[in-house]
């Protein structure tokens, strides 16, 4: 058992130190990441805006400057401080570099608005400068990097205090005793294969080890990639991962990996990610990694509760004892107008997450480009029920299971007329 929080930190210290030291950057580089990101990735290379982001980190660097005072002194009162909730000092770590950011912009600080203007006259008339994206990065490094040790810190005693951490290393290593098919693994998915686990591995030490959450993004979205392309090589034919074949195969993965440290990287993420990185690819793969931490840490106690209901021996079967009971993924039927006929997606989604997040991912996986025109809506019994942005669809579905009725879930254009068939849902 992990007794104190400097054994855990040992534990996740050691586990960094010595998981695949010997791949180089070069197979990190192999794999890309989305668009945006890259983008952002380039600006810390040079390029557009460079000049902007070298003149904030002078800026900081000068103490007379109202933008450095302010900074050191929000890291000064942020370590002093008695709060010791980590959810809590990343949303005043979050607000502070907005507001930060908007100071800059709004207001500016020596010739700060004329290094702007030097790189607005270089542009091209199909080309702008992203200040936002710019001086994202410029707070990473000056107000989360100073402070990642001692927000670590909190995580690991927040979470050892209830348990969260050692709950995971127990899961993880009950887990490592079970087959991949009691993980849920369907038999047609073949696994990564060694090498490709080596290098997600490494992907995943490396997420760990960056202080940026950008960086820790990108990290998890080419551990992503590596898993997709090693399942399509290794099948020789097209292999449809939906979340329900993607998320145990990713729960598999954090087993192999043995990363202690998933729900707080994730947490880190969440909370410190600016909210336009939280949509398409990286809140919806954010949000597996949160799904997956939430099945694992679950995984011990749904497979001995059905092992005493089936008898001892059993493998954990689950078209019963399904991702869905275990409030981590959510299908979602989509009608397809033009056809007429009906779509079941399969999706992550963290615990409680709300209304408004769910449109989210929906809109980014099924392709949306109008999403303010669409809404999630409850169906029972044929007969749909819009739902505010703030409610919980898993409280919900969870709460009409409890009246003995069967509830799904429709994303649609709010203004559709549609007539829903009153059969179960849709295979």
């Amino acid at each position: 058992m992990v007794r104190s929080v400097g054994k855990i930190l040992r534990l996740i210290g050691r586990y960094i130190r010595n998981t695949m030291k010997k791949f180089t950057k070069f197979v990190v580089r192999c794999f890309s990441t989305p668009p945006r990101l890259q983008a952002l990735r380039n600006r810390d290379l040079g390029g557009t805006g460079a000049s902007i982001r070298a003149y904030a980190l002078h800026l900081a660097a000068d103490k007379s400057t109202t933008f450095a005072q302010n900074i050191d002194n929000f890291i000064a009162c942020t370590r002093d401080s008695r709060e010791t909730n980590p959810q809590v000092v990343m949303r005043n770590m979050r607000q502070f570099m907005s507001g930060m950011k908007n100071y800059l912009v709004k207001h500016g600080e020596r010739e700060f608005e004329k290094e702007v203007e030097k790189e607005r006259v270089k542009l091209k008339s199909t080309e702008f400068l992203n200040l936002d994206a710019i001086l994202e990065s410029v707070m990473h490094k000056l107000v989360v990097r100073p402070l990642k040790e001692h927000l670590y810190q909190l995580f690991v005693e927040e979470y050892t205090r209830t348990g969260a951490i050692q709950l995971l290393a127990d899961n993880i290593q009950y887990a490592r005793t079970k087959p991949m098919h009691e993980l849920g693994v369907r038999a047609r998915i073949a696994p990564p294969s060694e090498e490709a686990l080596e290098t997600i591995c490494h992907l995943l030490t490396k997420l760990q080890e960056v202080d940026s959450p950008l960086d820790k993004l990108e990290s998890l979205l080419a551990c992503i990639g590596t898993i997709f392309n090693s399942v399509k090589s290794a099948n020789q034919r097209c292999v449809a991962l939906g979340a329900d074949d993607f998320l145990p195969l990713f729960v598999w993965v954090l087993v192999q990996s043995g990363m202690l440290a998933a729900e707080i990287e994730a947490d880190y993420m969440w909370g410190l990610l600016h909210p336009s990185l939280l949509s398409g690819e990286g809140g919806y793969y954010l949000t597996t990694l949160s799904s997956a931490v939430h099945v694992l840490k679950n995984f011990r106690l749904c497979s001995e509760e059905q092992s005493k209901t089936l008898g001892p021996g059993a493998s954990l079967d689950w078209k019963v004892a399904s991702l869905t009971e275990f409030r981590s993924v959510l299908k979602i039927v989509v009608p397809d107008e033009m056809h007429g006929s009906i779509i079941t997606k399969t999706l992550p989604v963290r615990p409680n997450m709300t209304t408004r997040d769910v449109c989210k991912i929906i809109a980014h996986k099924v392709r949306i480009t109008n999403p303010q025109d669409y809404g999630l809506f409850k169906l029972v019994d044929g007969e749909e029920t819009l739902l505010a942005d703030g409610e919980c669809p898993q409280d919900i579905k969870g709460n009409v299971a409890q009246a003995g009725k069967h509830c799904m879930f429709a994303y649609k254009r709010i203004d559709a007329k549609i007539a829903w068939p009153r059969t179960s849902s849709p295979h």
